[in-house]
C-alpha cells in the first residue's frame, strides 16, 4: 500500500514539472505591439480548443473554455466566419471549422517528413524502445516538437505537439547548433543574451562551444537532469529536408532508464538514421 502511495505521488510531481516546463518554455517575447499578439493568440486558441474537443461549439462554450470576455468572442467568431475559416450552423448557433483550416497546412507533412518515411521512423524507434520519441525543429532561440510520441512506460515523458522548449539548454537544442557554423551560433548567443533578464540566464559561450564540439565528435548530443529532474534525453539531427531547415530526432525518459540502454538507443537511432537516408537517396 504504502509503495503504491509513493507511485502515485511520483506521477503527480511529474505532472507539475511538466506543467512548469510548458510555463517556463511557451514564454516569447516579440517585439510587436501587445493587441496584435492577443488576437493572433485567440485566434490560434480557438483553433485549438476545437482540436481538443472535435464537435461544434456556441459562442457561449468558446467564452466558458477559454474565458474570452462575450463581446469579444462573438467579434473574433464572426470574422473567422467570414474569412471562411469557420462555419455556422443557424439552427443551432454553433462553429464549426471549415476545410479551409484543413487546407492551410495540408502540404506541411510531406514537405517536412519526407512522404511518411520520416514519421515511419519515428513510429519503428518507439516500438524497439518503448521511450517518448520526439521531432523537433528551430524556431528563432527554441526547438519547437512538430512530433512526438508518448512513451509506453507507465511513468514517462510527456511532451506536447507545439511545445517550444529553450536552444541552449536541451538536448535537441544542442544537436541542431552541432550542424550550424561558428558564426551562426556566435550570433545566436549574442542575441539571446541581449535579451536576457537576468545573469543566470546569459548563455557562456565556452561552456556551450565545448559541448558543441563533443555533438559533433560523437554525432549525438545528450542531457540528463536539465530542465526536469530525473530526465534524460539523446537528440540526433537529420539531413537537412527539402526546406533546409534541420530535424532533430531525440528519445526521451526517466534518466536511470535512458542512462542504462544509452549504448543500444544510440545504436538504433543512427541505424534508423541511415536506412532513412538511404530511403531517401532511393527516391532522388
Amino acid at each position: 500500500m504504502i509503495l503504491v502511495h509513493i507511485y502515485f505521488i511520483h506521477i503527480y510531481v511529474l505532472i507539475i514539472k511538466s506543467w512548469l516546463l510548458f510555463v517556463q518554455c511557451s514564454y516569447r517575447r516579440v517585439p510587436i505591439s501587445k493587441e496584435v499578439i492577443k488576437s493572433a493568440e485567440r485566434v490560434f486558441a480557438v483553433l485549438e480548443l476545437f482540436r481538443n474537443q472535435q464537435s461544434a461549439l456556441t459562442a457561449t462554450e468558446i467564452c466558458k473554455y477559454l474565458k474570452y470576455p462575450k463581446s469579444s468572442a462573438d467579434a473574433l467568431l464572426k470574422s473567422l466566419v467570414t474569412l471562411g475559416y469557420l462555419t455556422m450552423d443557424p439552427s443551432t448557433v454553433r462553429y464549426f471549422p471549415s476545410l479551409r483550416v484543413a487546407k492551410l497546412g495540408d502540404w506541411l507533412p510531406n514537405m517536412l517528413l519526407g512522404g511518411g518515411d520520416t514519421l515511419n521512423m519515428l513510429n519503428e524507434l518507439h516500438n524497439l524502445t518503448g521511450e517518448t520519441v520526439t521531432l523537433s525543429m528551430p524556431n528563432e532561440l527554441s526547438m519547437q516538437f512538430i512530433t512526438a510520441i508518448a512513451g509506453t512506460f507507465p511513468m514517462s515523458l510527456s511532451i506536447n505537439e507545439g511545445l517550444t522548449v529553450p536552444i541552449f539548454a536541451t538536448a535537441v537544442g544542442i544537436a541542431h547548433l552541432a550542424t550550424r557554423s561558428d558564426q551562426e551560433i556566435d550570433k545566436l548567443v549574442k542575441r539571446s543574451n541581449r535579451q536576457a533578464v537576468l545573469s543566470e540566464h546569459r548563455v557562456d559561450i565556452d561552456e556551450l562551444n565545448a559541448e558543441i564540439e563533443t555533438t559533433r565528435a560523437n554525432g549525438y548530443a545528450l542531457a540528463y537532469d536539465r530542465i526536469l529532474t530525473d530526465t534524460g534525453a539523446i537528440a540526433m539531427a537529420l539531413p537537412a529536408n527539402q526546406l533546409d531547415r534541420a530535424l532533430v530526432v531525440a528519445i526521451g525518459g526517466l534518466s536511470s532508464r535512458i542512462k542504462t540502454h544509452q549504448t543500444q538507443i544510440i545504436q538504433k537511432m543512427r541505424q534508423a538514421i541511415r536506412q532513412l537516408g538511404q530511403n531517401d537517396r532511393a527516391v532522388s
